[in-house]
């Protein structure tokens, strides 16, 4: 787009729709929605909700499954100048109750409410949007602690839409591949909003464990040539998928990115599909509408002696400070013109992250003299021993090289009698017949000492799902450090 595109999303859609009416906008299941249609279905939308008196300003809740409805009603708010945050509709009943309150949602828009709007709206009237006001609220994703939710305003997401390098290479000729889910920034900005920007198709996949082949089923069937997931999902697909059965060849590239990048798991993913070069780690957060440094496609990856994957360098919208070596990590920190508004409602956790000018991400890293970030984690989830700092990552991934290992979390604890912190790593194991818990600790303890030269002070083997875990898959470190300290074993 050149300098006369839209300042804020409604606008953006409404040139889209007429600048490509028939062009495949999204696509799930067997079902389709050209820019064109998507345009009339969430104008018709819009004026129900009108009908129902939502006026600029309100923020909507949409707790809805995966799907074309979905994407319908998030732009038939953008039209109305409404703000909607779109939260997991498969937590349990009071978590989302607590979540929805957290916004003070006039509305909550459900399935059922959804489906009821159509097929006989009210006509929509027009209304006058600003950038200096919020397109939507991204509720944060947990790991921390209780969730939040960040106001990025319009003139945030048309920021990274415009400077993100990476989009930029996206055009009217790609087809994306969506398994991220829309309640997370990357599923929201780069699934749904930036198809509209760019032009783009998007097929969505249901966002869920046992999706994960589905998700490279259909980059096979529609050629698709760009996707992103977090590391533990392309994990996970080297476990559940065939290779045989699908050719990933249309690919320009993936994202890797939404928690610690394992080069362990780029290497093999690309040797086993057969796709060398196309992935492409990246960081971002909600707090700086998504991403905030990225490789491009075909860049050098380096790895550091720690095996720390790079990240990359910033897009043209943002600065970014953090440590100056892998021994001298701090945290990292950004500013420029995607960095949102501040956390709706909590303005003692906005001062706390947004101050002297800077965006404070809680997570620590360095840059190196090429400009590239490596991200090492969360600070509070560094581990510290004998005068280091160790990213849990590194532990994490030597233990799960042990058969069996179904996920693993490393924290470092204060143990009671002693002057240090001990350093206890958790395993969630497969059950085995031949091997007690005592020997999978042994074997687990084996690999972090070839790996790292040294022994866990633990290893304690637990049941699935004891590793405390965000919805989208990270693991919440200072929970597990937490529940470890109360005797976790």
């Amino acid at each position: 787009m050149d300098d006369r595109a839209p300042v804020v999303l409604g606008d953006l859609l409404r040139f889209r729709a007429q600048a490509d009416p028939e062009r495949l906008g999204y696509g799930y299941g067997d079902g389709r929605l050209t820019f064109a249609e998507l345009g009339d279905r969430a104008m018709a939308r819009g004026g129900s909700f009108q009908g129902m008196g939502i006026v600029p300003g309100d923020r909507i809740a949409i707790a809805m499954s995966v799907g074309l409805p979905l994407v319908e009603v998030f732009w038939a708010l953008q039209l109305i100048g409404a703000v909607p945050c779109i939260f997991n509709p498969a937590v349990p009943h009071d978590t989302l109750a607590r979540r929805v309150d957290l916004v003070r949602s006039r509305l909550v828009v459900d399935d059922q409410l959804a489906a009821s709007m159509l097929p006989t709206p009210t006509r929509l009237t027009e209304v006058e949007v600003g950038p200096e006001v919020p397109a939507f609220l991204q509720l944060t994703s947990g790991t921390s602690g209780a969730p939040r939710a960040s106001m990025i305003l319009h003139r945030n997401v048309m920021a990274y839409l415009r400077t993100s390098r990476r989009d930029q290479r996206l055009g009217t000729d790609d087809v994306l591949v969506s398994w991220a889910p829309p309640w997370h920034d990357l599923g929201l900005v780069r699934f749904i909003i930036a198809p509209v920007y760019h032009g783009a198709s998007c097929h969505i996949v249901e966002p869920s464990v046992r999706t994960i082949p589905e998700w490279l089923t259909t980059i096979s069937r529609v050629g698709g040539t760009y996707s992103a997931a977090p590391d533990f999902a392309f994990r996970l697909a080297l476990r559940m998928v065939d290779p045989a059965t699908v050719d990933l060849s249309s690919l320009r590239f993936m994202t890797n990115g939404a928690e610690p990048v394992r080069w362990s798991t780029v290497e093999k993913f690309e040797s086993t599909f057969a796709v060398p070069g196309v992935t492409a780690p990246a960081y971002g957060l909600g707090e700086a509408t998504l991403t905030v440094t990225e490789h491009l496609p075909g860049e050098d990856i380096p790895v550091d002696e720690h095996g720390n994957v790079s990240c990359g360098t910033p897009g043209g919208a943002l600065e970014v400070l953090a440590g100056s070596a892998v021994e001298r990590p701090e945290e990292i920190r950004v500013r420029g013109q995607t960095v949102f508004a501040g956390y709706f409602d909590a303005p003692e956790d906005t001062r706390r992250t947004l101050h002297d000018g800077w965006l404070h991400t809680g997570d620590s890293g360095y840059i190196d003299a090429q400009g590239r970030l490596f991200v090492l984690g969360r600070r509070e989830g560094m581990i510290k021993r004998a005068g280091s700092v160790i990213a849990p990552r590194e532990l994490e991934e030597a233990a799960q090289r042990v058969d069996g290992i179904r996920v693993a979390g490393a924290s470092s604890i204060r143990a009671a009698k002693r002057d240090r912190e001990v350093v206890v790593v958790a395993v969630e194991a497969h059950a085995s017949p031949t091997r007690s818990a005592e020997q999978i600790a042994a074997e687990v303890s084996r690999e972090i000492v070839a790996a790292l030269g040294f022994a866990p002070d633990r290893v304690s083997v637990l049941p699935p799902r004891a590793i405390p875990r965000t919805e989208n898959g990270k693991i919440r470190h200072a929970k597990l450090r937490t529940l470890l300290e109360q005797g976790l074993s």
